[in-house]
């Protein structure tokens, strides 16, 4: 679950630029406070940070994402380069790692940092 200062503008990425598909949203009318999307067979939820910090008074709601990178592996991590290379900051363009991942990186509208890997054909 990553907190967010936009639930609206998460959907809108993650849908647009990874091709997540809405699988639910609180509530039902927008401004939604929470959502949750399906990325292949990743389940990823966005939580604004002030309904957070309202349900958990003593939450410490960062200002900045945590020192947290997302590791997700996808099918076609090429296809999904593509895709996304003009919609997020990359980090890292497309590369064979020594470990037999082919992988990229990108930093989300929050600030968030996502690894998108795949297994090399051997």
């Amino acid at each position: 679950m990553l907190l967010v200062e936009d639930v609206e503008r998460g959907i809108r990425f993650y849908c647009e630029a990874l091709g997540g598909r809405l699988a639910a949203v609180y509530p039902e009318q927008p401004p939604h406070e929470w959502a949750s999307l399906e990325l292949g067979g990743v389940e990823l939820m966005l939580w604004d940070k002030g309904a957070a910090g309202a349900e958990y008074p003593g939450l410490r709601v960062p200002t900045d994402p945590t020192g947290v990178i997302l590791y997700i592996h996808v099918d076609d991590v090429d296809a999904l380069y593509e895709r996304v290379k003009g919609m997020a900051e990359v980090l890292m363009d497309p590369v064979d790692q020594f470990y037999g991942i082919r992988e990229f990186t990108i930093r989300d509208p929050f600030g968030f940092i996502l690894t998108f890997a795949q297994e090399k054909a051997s």
